[in-house]
């Protein structure tokens, strides 16, 4: 994005920060990815990288204010009391949990809808259920967990992207209502991680047209970037600055962006994303573990575990995550008279593996591990253009070493999901993607 547009960006947030929305803007035009195209601005998928590749560039100047304005929020040298910041009122409220769903074993591709439809311009393609498990794609493990990972290459017949690699994207069967109270969690034992691969684990409404069902991203991530967890909803929805700072305290956080969850991007409205802890997606499968993400009236709390300190409640299908303050990697308390009660419809649980595209394409100049492959001189970043884009043309190249590559680092590996939800939660429903048979709905 060029300088007049940063900017505009910086500007555009700091009115939120100050509670006033800001004039309709033309920041979309400024974005190659989206000029001109009205259609662009409203699908979901669409945008999942252009939005990250936005806040990226506005986190360094609101990590400054932030600071700057409550030393106390971001102090790293305190030492949490747990018990105490639950008494508080931090994480999530306690309740009685009960297990409403689990998928895990030969059963578990069993409890998804297989979604084929790519809106990030990526270099993958996405399988049904048939094709994945005759690609190998998806399957179980000799020691009962399950895969998913990215397969093969296939030619197109486009001459523009005359290759893709195989790669599946999954939503849950079943959908859950947020308010009620209910608790996400993967168990896995290995994340896909690497130049060019962006995968993600997140929770989203697929019977309103993106934003306005809302969709919260628990882990995503693309080549070495850290991993971001924001929420989006059509409507306005404050976090709570100062009790991200008291509850968080102790903990090494960064990656601050915007407080304001309503996301519109022609008004540069992006979601918000509380500081947090952050990871790379090397970092998370060298330790394997308990993803897990509460979401109830008052807000939203995620939660990293490593395997070995699994708590008896979980292992019990009795979880209190209320107790779990130790592990929270990210907190989003909403400033409750600022937040509609139909925040969020029903949410359905989605993971999937791509590749390029939005935003491991768009950033591969900004990353590292990228830059040492070696295809980073006659082509350029260029997702319009995935013969001359570079994060493509080494995603799809015939070279045995990027095949080892993959095999070894671009697969998910899990041992189980659960759905827990409070006493008295409303009975799951059937997501809006299943009943509709895997089509997604585009604005």
């Amino acid at each position: 994005m060029a300088w007049v547009s940063k900017c505009l960006a910086t500007l555009s947030v700091a009115m939120v920060v100050l509670g006033q929305e800001p004039e309709e803007s033309t920041a979309l035009n400024q974005d190659d990815q989206c000029a001109g195209d009205e259609r662009c601005a409203l699908n979901a998928l669409q945008h999942r990288g252009t939005k990250i590749v936005a806040e990226t560039i506005q986190a360094e100047e609101l990590e400054e204010e932030e600071e700057a304005d409550d030393t106390l929020e971001y102090g790293e040298e305190l030492e949490a009391n747990y018990t105490e910041l639950m008494e508080y009122g931090c994480f999530a409220k306690p309740s009685d949990m009960r297990l409403s769903w689990r998928a895990s074993g030969r059963d578990f591709f069993e409890q998804f809808t297989f979604v084929t439809q790519d809106d990030t311009h990526g270099a993958h393609k996405y399988l049904n259920f048939h094709d994945a498990v005759r690609h190998g794609v998806i399957g179980a493990t000799s020691h009962g967990s399950i895969f998913m990972k990215i397969g093969g290459i296939e030619p197109t017949g486009d001459p523009y992207a005359p290759y893709k690699r195989h790669s599946v994207m999954v939503h849950s069967n079943y959908a859950w209502q947020p308010q009620d109270g209910m608790l996400v969690v993967m168990k896995y034992n290995h994340v896909p991680w690497g130049p060019s691969i962006w995968p993600a684990f997140w929770l989203m409404n697929s019977d309103k047209v993106w934003p306005d069902g809302g969709e919260f991203d628990i882990m995503e991530f693309a080549n070495d970037e850290a991993s971001k967890i924001t929420f989006h909803t059509d409507k306005n929805c404050m976090l709570d600055p100062r009790k991200v700072g008291q509850c968080m305290q102790g903990k090494k956080m960064g990656g601050s962006g915007p407080m304001n969850c309503n996301t519109n991007y022609w008004k540069n409205l992006f979601g918000c994303r509380p500081r947090q802890v952050q990871r790379t997606g090397e970092w998370f499968a060298k330790n394997p573990g308990v993803f897990a993400a509460n979401w109830d009236a008052d807000g939203i709390t995620v939660f990293h575990i490593p395997n070995h300190e699994i708590p008896a409640d979980l292992k019990a299908d009795k979880p209190h995550p209320e107790t779990w303050g130790k592990w929270a990697v990210a907190y989003l308390p909403y400033v409750g008279h600022t937040c509609h009660k139909d925040l969020a419809g029903p949410q359905e649980i989605v993971m999937n593996i791509a590749l390029c595209g939005d935003w491991a394409g768009n950033a591969w100049f900004r990353s590292g591990a990228a830059r040492t492959t070696g295809f980073s001189h006659g082509c350029r970043a260029d997702i319009g253009k995935p013969y001359e884009d570079c994060c493509t043309k080494y995603a799809t190249s015939h070279d045995g070493r990027i095949d080892h590559m993959f095999r070894n680092q671009a697969y998910f590996d899990i041992d189980y999901m659960k759905v827990f939800t409070s006493a008295g939660a409303r009975s799951p429903t059937l997501s809006g993607i299943h009943r509709r048979g895997g089509r997604p709905l585009n604005g």
